[in-house]
């Protein structure tokens, strides 16, 4: 009697980061000693050592739901042979679940002009598993089925990779990458520490810096920081490397402070860090002006206070106090010197619940009455028009969310305005957007849906949730009822750009369960669930004829229509200038994940196509 072997799962580990909202994909390596080819192998995944039931705990991905943080994830699979043999089920290492990712807060990531945890974007951050992370033109993919790394794009933006490189990842694959705007990190596994691979435009071809025993990494536009795993007593506690002046030499002075006092995390602007402590002390450097170097009277300030937040313009540094006090550095006129007056307002208001930033300009929401109060470049949302301070003074502002240079604010009452750069989404609203947004707010009883009451893009509602999305030049409101189906949907802006759509992208936005909502400079992109359909793409915006991703190309239409785990985008930085009068063509794009392992990736700086890796 012939007796065929058992299958085995080799290598299973969880690809992506464990973050609240993001999507983790279960891995491994099927093995058959009579090669025998796989069946339909059986997954299972466990919350701290319990079977997460229903078809969501046994789909080889998971979504990270709120209710999972603070506890541990587990993948199991048990494999199966076509001819029928079954193995033995074998699980990952436990992954911890949070939703901070770093030290760095989702409302500090989502709040900042440019995003603080590593992986180069602005407006909507990018999707918290990590598996896609990209330049401003290229993407660098965590591939969960073939377990290797793959990076593609343009020239110039991290990419070609140097062959050594290549050789190496091929080896030994990353276990994170990370990027700036033209550069790319990835972290490997190195014996019992690990490794941290730098290359692109920035990175000098020769360094001294230690990039072994890496505990965290950061980026702003040109550089690399990054907290090293505790190490001996005198020992730097943090290191930089990346463009000349902008982040990559760290002063003694702050080394030795921090012998003291570990570091928490580290924020950036466009050419600067910031570095918290446990102690909520802050220590800078980098660009001098922009946010390098704190001034004398704010670093009295931070003296005497906890700072537990840091939100980051793009030239300009604002710190929240535990108290709710406030404190700005970097370029003055771009928000890094709030005016007397306006700090006054706030202070008597019981200080700060939450902080915005544009690219040139800070939106505050007070503690007591959550009014706004804003500064910065005037006619880049740092001056409110008369009728959005009318609004503002009134408060209980539930919602503030920025575009490049412009804010908008909704209140509890389904009062919204914006204001700022008017081609950049700081026109007036018209009465028609005015009466839409407070049908969608009236009478819903909406607040803050942070757990500590922190304004931000989102808001619980009696029906559901409030949702308020950006690009650069457009906005977009997203009403849902409590089961996530589309209550109401509201565009307004720059209309090519995001802030008019059509009827038939309406209709569908109104039929579908919205699962995620993503950007581009000009575009959005929707999944969302259609009947029995799961991860169906809808897109509008800037079209391809534009150098963007807000139309689907026709070829590829098949792959989109069911099916997509998450939507990644690679977005342009913005001109640090004053708004032109017309939005420029920034040339970015989306990639799209598959349940299947395969991708697509279509828009202004990739070629339109279906991709799916295979194994090298």
């Amino acid at each position: 009697m012939n007796t065929r072997a058992e299958p085995v799962a080799r290598n299973v580990i969880i690809i992506g980061e464990t973050l609240t909202g993001g999507v983790v994909r279960g891995s491994y390596k099927y093995e058959n000693a009579d090669e025998n080819p796989e069946g339909t192998s059986l997954y299972q995944w466990y919350l701290d050592d319990s079977p997460i039931t229903g078809p969501a705990g046994t789909a080889v991905d998971l979504r990270i739901k709120e209710e999972y943080s603070g506890r541990s994830v587990v993948f199991a699979v048990t494999p199966v042979a076509s001819t029928g043999e079954t193995g033995k089920e074998v699980r990952s290492d436990a992954k911890k679940v949070s939703s901070d990712f770093q030290g760095i807060s989702h409302g500090e990531n989502e709040s900042s002009f440019l995003k603080q945890v590593g992986n180069f974007s602005v407006h909507i951050p990018e999707p918290s598993d990590r598996v896609l992370v990209s330049t401003g033109g290229v993407f660098a993919l965590l591939d969960p089925v073939t377990q290797q790394s793959y990076i593609h794009g343009q020239s110039g933006w991290g990419f070609p990779v140097p062959s050594d490189i290549i050789n190496f990842l091929k080896n030994n694959p990353a276990t994170r990458f990370f990027s700036t705007e033209r550069d790319f990190g990835a972290l490997v596994n190195n014996g019992p520490g690990n490794q941290l691979l730098v290359w692109g435009t920035n990175i000098p071809a020769t360094h001294s810096v230690k990039l072994t025993d890496i505990k965290s990494v950061y980026s702003n536009r040109v550089c690399f920081a990054f907290i090293y795993k505790e190490g001996a007593p005198g020992s730097d506690r943090i290191g930089a490397i990346g463009l000349k002046g902008s982040g990559d030499v760290i002063p003694d002075l702050i080394q030795r402070a921090l012998w003291f006092d570990e570091p928490v995390a580290i924020h950036a602007t466009e050419n600067a860090f910031a570095v918290r402590t446990v102690n909520g002390k802050v220590y800078a450097w980098g660009n001098a002006a922009n946010g390098g170097t704190i001034d004398a009277q704010a670093q009295s300030y931070l003296d005497n206070m906890f700072v537990e937040r840091i939100v980051a313009a793009a030239a300009a540094f604002c710190a929240i106090g535990r108290n709710g006090e406030i404190v700005t550095w970097g370029v003055g006129p771009n928000g890094g010197a709030i005016p007397a007056a306006k700090l006054e307002s706030i202070l008597n208001d019981g200080g700060v619940i939450s902080v915005t930033a544009a690219t040139t300009a800070f939106c505050a929401i007070t503690r007591d009455r959550r009014k706004a109060v804003s500064w910065g470049l005037a006619g880049e949302g740092g001056t409110m028009s008369e009728s959005a301070s009318l609004i503002a003074v009134r408060g209980g502002v539930v919602m503030c969310k920025a575009t490049r240079w412009a804010f908008c604010i909704i209140t509890e009452r389904g009062e919204a305005e914006a204001w700022g750069a008017p081609q950049y989404g700081g026109a007036s609203l018209t009465q028609a957007v005015r009466d839409e947004i407070e049908a969608a707010v009236k009478d819903t009883q909406p607040r803050p849906a942070d757990s500590k009451g922190h304004v931000g893009s989102r808001a619980i509602t009696v029906p559901g949730v409030l949702s308020l999305y950006s690009n650069d030049v457009s906005y977009f409101l997203l009403s849902q009822h409590e089961d996530g189906r589309t209550r109401a949907v509201v565009v307004w802006g720059a209309k090519e750009h995001g802030g008019e759509m059509s009827s038939g992208v309406r209709q569908s936005l109104m039929a579908s369960m919205i699962i995620g909502v993503y950007c581009t400079n000009g575009a959005y992109g929707v999944v969302g669930a259609q009947g029995p359909v799961y991860g169906a793409v809808m897109v509008w915006g800037a079209t391809l004829a534009m150098e963007d991703a807000g139309e689907i190309p026709p070829e590829l239409a098949q792959y989109l229509r069911s099916d997509v785990v998450e939507l990644y985008s690679i977005k342009r930085y913005p001109f640090y200038q004053a708004p032109p009068p017309i939005p420029p063509r920034p040339d970015p794009s989306f990639a799209a994940r598959r349940r299947d392992g395969s991708y697509v990736l279509w828009g202004g700086n990739v070629d339109n196509q279906y991709y799916k890796p295979e194994p090298e």
